[in-house]
């Protein structure tokens, strides 16, 4: 390599360091420049946080789709409970009174 492109090769790193978005924050207001910063600016090797449990819910729905499934094919019962009952609890109308007396017992 020749000292012209190496000149070059280095012109052109100051450039894009100059030029590079990514590395400066733009004119954002004090308040909400940390913000920003964590957004927008994560270290390379940072991984992203994910919060949240929907996984774990979609998991646990599928199983209890399974099972219910597993109960009306093969009519078992758990615990005094088959799947006719399951469905009947689900259409029942809710007696928001029964509720309040209960939730007052407690």
């Amino acid at each position: 390599m020749n000292d012209s492109e190496m000149r070059r090769r280095e012109l052109l790193r100051q450039t894009r360091r100059l030029y590079d978005e990514r590395r400066d924050i733009p004119a954002v207001h004090p308040r909400y420049g940390r913000i920003y910063h964590e957004l927008y600016h994560r270290e390379e090797g940072q991984k992203e946080q994910t919060g949240g449990s929907f996984y774990l819910r979609l998991v646990i729905g599928i199983l209890c789709f399974i099972c219910f499934v597993y109960m009306d094919q093969s009519n078992a019962g758990v615990a005094e409970v088959n799947s006719t009952s399951i469905v009947n609890q689900i259409g029942k109308e809710f007696d928001m009174d029964a509720a309040v007396e209960a939730w007052k017992n407690l």
